[in-house]
Parts: C-alpha cells; structure tokens; sequence
C-alpha cells in the first residue's frame, strides 16, 4: 500500500488532482495506514463499505468524483510518475472517451526504474470502438483514464458483475472514439496470488462473459454481425476453461 500510496501522491502534472479511495471492507490494517498516510493531502475522501466487490467500489467512487477525467487505480499497482499527465494529454488532444497504456508485471518494485518518458508511443484511435471491444476485451484500471461526463451517460461499471473493467469499456466504446498508446504507464506484482486474474480466474471468466450478455441486452439494435462476434467469444472462452479444469 506504501508503494501504490507514493505513486498516486508523486503524479506530475498541474491538471487540478483530487483523490479518492475506496476501503471495500479490508480485514487488515490498510484503512489505518491509508487515514495517516493522506493525512496531508488535500482533497481527498476516504469511503468505507463492506465488501461488495470492485465494481461496486469502482463505481462508487466514480459517482463520489468531481473531477473532467477519471484516472483508475487498483489497489496493488503503482503508476509511472507522468502516467495521469500522459493519459490526460492523449485523452484531450484525441477527443476520445478513453485512452488505454501498457501495464507491466514484475516482481519487485524495487527493481522499477521509471521513464518518465512524454513522447507518445504508436498512437492509435479507433474511431467507433464497439467491434473492436467485444473482440478484443479492452479492459483496465491503472493503465486507463476516461471522460467523466462519458462514464456519467454510460452508467459506467456494470454493478451486478463482480469485475469492473470490461463492462466500463464495452459502456463507454458505444460514445465515442478509444485511444491506444504502447507506452508502459503501470506496474503489478507477478506473483501476487490473491490478484483477481490469478486467484479468481473462474470468477474473471464468468463476468466477462456476463459483461456480454448484459451489454447486448441494453443494446438490442447491435448488429448481428457483433452479437454473432460476442457469442463466439463467450463459447470460446467457456471452452477453453473446460479444457483446462474440467478436462
């Protein structure tokens, strides 16, 4: 928490920051430490709940932001200093509703040693994102950023699935462009085996395919040639998660 902590406060850039943290029913010291380690900052809100999950908790800070732009950050990851003021650049100069970076796994973070590099790496837009969103699984918290009014219109994370990140972007790809850079912004631990892609890899499964699901439902004019793309990304996923547990 120390790291993702420092990361958040040493952010450059004079966009104006306010901070929000969700405690999402932690049984350990972390709402402690996290009350004294922001001591000082300003603006700054700490919400308490019980355990309802990351989107819930996404969301709900979502909804508690004043903020043009929201800048996404999951709880064990840390940010390149520049990582909000190069997201925030490419985001504005595009006019997209999101831009996407790369993330990095390592395993110590100690052995970071950050870039700080503004110069943007392969830009790409996609200008009308939905295909390419139900084909691809644009997902992500630390490497993303998104317009807030965007978000607001969306309504943002799907609150009946467990994971937040890829019901937000199939919400969001339906208003406007994406934006993709391959700089790397973010860092996660490797070997962490309570993170959600490693310890709740059924979990990860069942909600992306749910994301589907409930997103064509909102959007019963799609075309058939998406819905058909959803669907064989559902039945491929669920295979292969047959072939590997259930043999």
């Amino acid at each position: 928490l120390k790291h993702v902590l420092n990361s958040i406060r040493n952010q450059v850039g004079d966009f104006e920051k306010e901070y929000i943290f969700i405690n999402d029913g932690s049984k350990d010291n972390s709402y402690k430490y996290l009350k004294k380690f922001t001591k000082q900052w300003k603006n700054t809100k700490i919400i308490s709940q019980n355990n309802f999950g990351p989107a819930i908790a996404t969301q709900r800070g979502i909804d508690s932001a004043s903020g043009d732009y929201i800048k996404l950050v999951g709880g064990d990851d840390i940010m390149e200093p520049n990582c909000t003021n190069i997201l925030l650049d490419a985001i504005v100069s595009t006019k997209s509703v999101a831009i996407f970076s790369r993330y990095k796994l390592v395993k110590n973070y100690k052995t970071i040693k950050f870039k700080n590099d503004n110069k943007l790496l392969n830009l790409k837009i996609i200008e009308n994102p939905i295909l390419e969103t139900v084909k691809s699984s644009f997902s992500g918290t630390t490497p993303t950023l998104y317009d807030h009014d965007s978000i607001k219109i969306s309504g943002g994370c799907n609150q009946k699935i467990f994971i937040e990140d890829f019901s937000l972007a199939l919400a969001l790809s339906t208003l406007g462009s994406f934006t993709f850079i391959n700089n790397i912004t973010s860092y996660g631990p490797l070997e962490d085996k309570n993170r959600i892609m490693n310890k709740k890899k059924t979990q990860l499964l069942h909600d992306y395919n749910a994301a589907l699901f409930y997103f064509l439902k909102k959007n019963k004019n799609m075309s058939t040639k998406i819905k058909k793309i959803a669907c064989k990304k559902a039945l491929g996923r669920t295979y292969n998660w047959c072939k590997r547990n259930k043999k």
